[in-house]
Order: structure tokens, then sequence, then C-alpha cells
């Protein structure tokens, strides 16, 4: 697959603002280029569920195609939109519309290694020739809503002063909870043979996945002030880790 043409056609795409009203795990764009495994090409808004690896594109005459990861190759997307509301996630970030996110479909065998693989896409964080990816799995959280302090009760929680020889009197009004559900990133590394392993320790197994290079990516890691936690972290370690395979084969 030809990153830079995929990437070259997304940046002509002129397309509106549209989003696939569902619940579960979507992405939602603005913007669109996808390439089917015929080699066609689609443009258009999309949502995306990882839930059920399927695309939800939007057709000029006001109805949805449903792409499945068999039909698809690749996709690239722009303007990311976080949508609200009940079965939809909460973001600690706001998106940001410029950037350019590269997915592609890949056989894998998920949870189950003695399975047949199966498609699925997967979004591609660095090139190879050992590949960064991520899935996004909705993980629910409660949240404290009424955390602020006292919320009614004696002369403490009003800011007024307590009578001599009277103890003072605090109520705490009972904390309520809400459930949210926030995106927790699933990163894998996948190779050539078509081996694809999840980074369940991340920085453990990514030093494993590169035996030959462990010691100059902890040194190099440190010396850029890297850590082995976040999406951007690991692009540029796995990037760096690939360019020191790269120099030394033969």
């Amino acid at each position: 697959m030809n990153i830079r043409f995929l990437v070259c056609l997304l940046l002509l795409a002129q397309v509106p603002v549209y989003g696939q009203g569902n619940s579960g795990v979507r992405l939602d764009f603005e913007f669109s280029r996808i390439v089917l495994a015929s080699g066609d090409t689609l443009a258009g808004p999309v949502a995306m569920h990882y839930a059920t690896d399927m695309l939800y594109l939007a057709q000029p005459d006001g109805t949805v195609r449903t792409l499945v990861p068999a039909a698809v190759a690749a996709f690239a997307v722009q303007g990311e939109r976080f949508a609200t509301g009940q079965g939809r996630y909460r973001a600690d970030h706001a998106a940001d519309p410029t950037v350019l996110r590269l997915f592609r479909t890949l056989p894998w065998t998920g949870e189950h290694p003695e399975q047949r693989p199966e498609p699925y896409f997967f979004e591609q964080l660095a090139e190879g020739p050992v590949l960064l990816l991520r899935r996004q799995l909705l993980v629910p959280r409660q949240i404290a809503l009424n955390m602020s302090g006292p919320a009614r009760g004696g002369g403490l929680s009003r800011g007024l002063p307590v009578a001599p020889g009277k103890q003072p009197v605090v109520d705490i009004a009972p904390v309520q909870y809400r459930t949210v559900n926030e995106l927790q990133d699933i990163f894998y590394l996948a190779w050539p043979t078509g081996l694809i392993r999840p980074l369940r320790n991340l920085k453990k197994d990514l030093l494993a996945a590169f035996p030959g290079q462990a010691q100059k990516i902890q040194t190099y890691a440190k010396a850029q002030g890297l850590g082995f936690a976040t999406a951007h972290e690991l692009h540029v370690l796995v990037s760096y880790a690939n360019s020191l395979a790269i120099a030394a084969t033969p």
C-alpha cells in the first residue's frame, strides 16, 4: 500500500460534515478517502465502529454505505469529531481537525491464536518493517458528580461561626456518581510475516520485540526524555528501532 498516495488522495477530498447516529465504540470524521480491496477509491464523511469493525460512509444522496474490513485495503481520515450523549465516549482532549490518521485492514486471530485469521481494522502509527498499530476500546469508569465539598448542613458548611460551647456540625451530601465511557488505547506490533502481537506491558514487550536494539532504544528514550506510555512516545521509539534494524541489515 502506497501511504503517500493515499494521503494525497485524502487532502484532495472536499466533503461536508456528517455523523452516523449509533451507540457503541464510534469515531466520527469529516473527511475520508477509502481505498477498497478492488483498488477503487471512495470519499466522504465516515464513522467507524471498533466494536463491530464496520465503516459507515455517507453518500451524496443521503444514504449510508456500510463497509466491512474485507472490502477495504486502507483508509485515511481527518477532522475527528467527538460525539456526546448516552453511549458515546468521553475524551480528555479536544479533537485536532488537522491530524491525519491512517487505518489499514490486516488479518488477525484476535485473542484466539488457534483460530483462523480474519480481517480487522488497525490504525497505523508507525511504518515498518515492524508496524506500530492501535485499536481502541470503550472502558466504563465512574466519576463523582459533587466533589466540591459540603452541600448543606451547619455553620461550617455555610462559612458561619459556631456558637460558644457548641460542636461544629457538618452534613456532607452523599457523593453521587455517573458512569462514563473512556477510550483506552491497545497497541500492537505487526511483522512482515503477518504476526501481530499486543503490547501488554508497553516497555517490556517493545524491547523484547527488538532484542538486538533494546539497549540503544533505552539509551535513546532516556536522552530524549521519552517514556513508553503514549502513542506519540511509542511512535518515536518504534520508528527509531526500525531505523536501527534497517541499518544493521547487510
